[in-house]
Parts: structure tokens; sequence; C-alpha cells
């Protein structure tokens, strides 16, 4: 009887592609750490040559700040160490294959999706991305005010630690786990400072769903990190942006952190398969090609009137958009006296919204109840978003999120908290068109907007496909 190969051309499943394969298949994970080929404190690259194997989408970079003059900085909490990176580039010899701009905001969004545990269990130490929820009672001193005692009529932020009360009772005080602090001042607690990462699938989640094979690839492959300016001057005079810090830290409210060099590196994993099925994986794919998503960002600054009656052409002429993403940050929020420092989504003002393209509006008539553009979100994304009504939009005169401080920071103000910064809308064009040379349109009408000056920021995610031939990588919009 003729013997079988071990490997058969038709059994090799198809390895870029994320997801379950046989068990048969033996896999080997290996981990190298590197440093960045160039560094500063306004960028960084990291180059890989040669990888044995495919990139593994859950490599990370590390990043820590050198704590200074401040006693209790952190990292906005809605999107943790991420709000240091101000644009993010993947790059394969020369071709740009994905590339995301204001990457902070961009991560805003993704980060609306974490689930509560998620962030509770895993990202808080990971990213230190701190938005998870829980009951907050009114009185702690039982059957005073909350009938019966065990009820609760506000929601908080829970990181794992109790509140702060008075002996007596009354309002508590939230704060971060001690470790999660950059404290300036001592030795120890420089030498002791967080230090936290993001996922590669994070900065190009087009990694999400597939592995990069590394070993089928003649070029280098390049990270390009773009860091967030030390001061901004967005909310008037020049303040920090790169940290929060608690109300008992106000004066320490322009400090430029800076991120430290020996803690930036490259975590990354790539992983082989037996000998023979990467032979055979590279003979049955002379010729690679798959699909993925790209993002091209749009964005208008102007005062409240600007975005009374706005028509905004978005682009995307030409392309195929599988989603357009946007969200009003008001310039006022850029604080480090808050719990965000500018990663936000403003919402406290009604809004009518709708999509032009090839001519026609997606919708009949503009979209403005928030309870419909909430579910227009989802259905884009095709999960819910993780966060409470009175941080996506205020329902009534009383918030349910608790006025309780956490680190100093009313939880319900819309100014330094939670309350209506979280109002991303996201829509799925359904007509399944390519955009025509017009461009799309966004239309975006507000009302009631507060005097200052607001970003509207509008991400469009563009299908592309690339191609692997003969050791060498290109690619092009689809």
């Amino acid at each position: 009887m003729e013997d079988k190969p071990d490997v058969s051309a038709d059994r090799i499943p198809d390895l870029i592609k994320i997801g379950a394969i046989p068990t048969s298949y033996g896999q080997m994970l290996h981990t190298d750490v590197i440093d960045p080929v160039t560094f500063s404190q306004r960028r960084a690259r990291f180059t890989l040559d040669r990888v044995a194997g495919f990139l593994h989408s859950n490599s990370k970079i590390t990043l820590g700040v050198t704590p200074l003059t401040s006693t209790t900085a952190f990292h906005p909490l809605a999107i943790g160490v991420s709000n240091l990176i101000k644009s993010a580039t993947l790059s394969i010899g020369n071709e740009v294959v994905c590339s995301v701009d204001d990457y902070s905001d961009f991560h805003a969004y993704q980060s609306l999706f974490i689930s509560n545990e998620d962030n509770k269990e895993r990202e808080q130490y990971l990213s230190q991305r701190c938005i998870a929820h829980k009951p907050v009672y009114d009185d702690r001193t039982a059957n005073t005010t909350d009938k019966p005692p065990n009820s609760a009529k506000t929601i908080g932020l829970d990181v794992g630690r109790n509140p702060v009360v008075p002996a007596a009772g009354g309002a508590g005080a939230f704060e971060l786990l001690p470790w999660m602090k950059h404290n300036g001042g001592s030795a120890q607690g420089i030498a002791n400072a967080p230090v936290y990462s993001v996922y590669l699938s994070d900065l190009f989640p087009f990694l999400k769903f597939n592995q990069l094979p590394c070993q089928l690839l003649n070029q280098s492959v390049h990270i390009d990190l773009v860091f967030q300016d030390e001061l901004s001057s967005l909310s008037g005079a020049p303040l920090s942006r790169r940290m929060c810090v608690a109300s008992a830290d106000n004066a320490n409210n322009a400090v430029s952190y800076q991120i430290n060099r020996e803690e930036c590196k490259l975590i990354y994993d790539s992983i082989t398969y037996d000998g023979e099925v990467m032979e055979k994986y590279a003979q049955q794919n002379p010729k690679l090609s798959f699909q993925y998503v790209d993002y091209r960002l749009a964005k208008r600054t102007g005062d409240e009137t600007a975005f009374a009656n706005l028509t905004f052409p978005i682009g995307g002429n030409g392309r195929l958009v599988s989603k357009v993403m946007y969200s009003l940050a008001s310039n006022a929020n850029f604080t480090p006296l808050s719990l965000l420092n500018g990663a936000t989504a403003f919402g406290e003002y009604n809004i009518s919204t709708n999509l032009l393209y090839n001519d026609r509006f997606e919708f009949n008539v503009n979209r403005t109840n928030s309870a419909l553009l909430f579910h227009t979100t989802q259905h884009a994304e095709g999960k819910v978003p993780m966060i409470t009504h009175d941080e996506y939009v205020r329902r009534a005169t009383t918030s349910s999120l608790t006025a309780e401080t956490f680190e100093g920071r009313d939880q319900s103000s819309s100014a330094v908290g939670l309350g209506q910064l979280f109002r991303w809308t996201a829509i799925r064009p359904n007509k399944g068109e390519r955009i025509n040379n017009k461009g799309m349109d966004l239309t975006y009408n507000t009302t009631a907007l507060a005097a200052g000056d607001y970003t509207l920021r509008v991400y469009l995610e563009l299908l592309k496909f690339a191609t692997i031939e003969n050791g060498e990588f290109s690619c092009a919009f689809a």
C-alpha cells in the first residue's frame, strides 16, 4: 500500500486568517523583545526583519511615562496609555499597509465596545482603560436614604477598590489603585512607575482578522508611532496633554511628561508550524492575496455656529466605504484636570444627521433621536457600546451617574467627569456601492452648543486588498 504524505496541499488551511485550525498542526510560539531603531519624544520606529513565521496579532508595544513633579498623574480612563499615541503607521518596504491619524480619538471609539468585565479584570492592568461600572449607594448609613437598603440610584466607576466613606456615612471618594498613579515625589515612586501596553491589533485593526505571514516577505516591516504633544493650548493656556492629575494635584497641570525610552519596547510573538507545513504553505500560495480595511480621517474645527447647519465633504471618492464613524469634541475638555483629557465625544446637545453619497441619502429623513442613533451605531459595529445612558446623552435633569468624585472629579460632570462624553455615531452604508467621484457628504446639524471651539472628526473605513508575490508586498484600495 502506498504511503500517504503527512501533509497534503488540500489540508493546509488559510493560516493568515485568525480562527480555528486542525489540532493535528503542531504550533510553536516564539517571543522576542526589541528596542525601537529610532526614538525621540516626538516619534519612534520599530523594524522587523525576516520574522520566521506569522506575526501574532496580540503582539504588544509597551509604553511608560517618567513621573515628574506631580504625585497623582494617571492616563485618561477611557483610552489609557493609548493617549500617548497621536498617529500609527504600519508599512512593509515602501508600501503603507495601514495608517490611523488622531489615534487617541479613534481608540476612544474602539474602547466603547469593551465589556465592563474586560475593563475591570484585564484592561486596567494592561492599558489602564478603566470604564467599568457598578451601582453606587446614595448613603452608606443603613436604612436612612435607600429603601430597601440594597438599592442604588446611581452608577459609578469600578476599579475593584471601595470608595473612602466618612465614618458617619455620606458621599464616598473613589480612587485608582495605588500602583496606577505616577508619583514623582520620591525615587521609589519614579522607579515603580507603571508600564502599560497596546496591542498591535488595536493600533492596526485589520490584524484582528489577519496575521502577517512575515516568513514570505523579503522586505522589512516598519511600525511608526508619532507621540502626543507634551502640552496643548486647545482649552486656553498650555496644559499637560499626555496625562491627567487628581484634584489634589491641580497645581501640576502644565507638566511636560516624558515617555520613558527604556520602557518603549515591541514584544512580538511569531507563530511557526512544523517545517513541512510552512514549506507546503509557501508552495501552495506563490501569490497570496487578502482583503482588509484601512481608515482615513476628515476633521473640521470651528466655533459653535460652524456646526449649526453643516454639510461636510468627508471623501471616499471612488472607494468602497464599509463604515463611517464620527464624533464632536469640545476643545474645553482638553485639560489634565479631568478624567478623560480630551478623549471625548461631546453629547450635550441635539443632533440631526444623515449621509449623502451617490446622489442619495442613507436615511429617508435625518436621524435625530438619540436612541435611534445609538442603535445605528450598534448595527454598524455589530456590538453594543458598553456605556451608560448618561455617558452617551443626558436623559433628564438628574443624571444616573453619581456625583461622587473619582480622584476628586465629579463623575457626572460633562466638563471633568464622564457625563455625555461618549457620543460616537457610526453608520454602515447599506447600498454596497462604490462611492462616485463626488465623494460622501455628512449632514450634521446641532443646536444649543455652548460657546466655544469644537472639532468634528469623521473616520472612513475603506476596503483594501494586499498581495504577496515573490517576497514582495503590494496593496491598493479595492
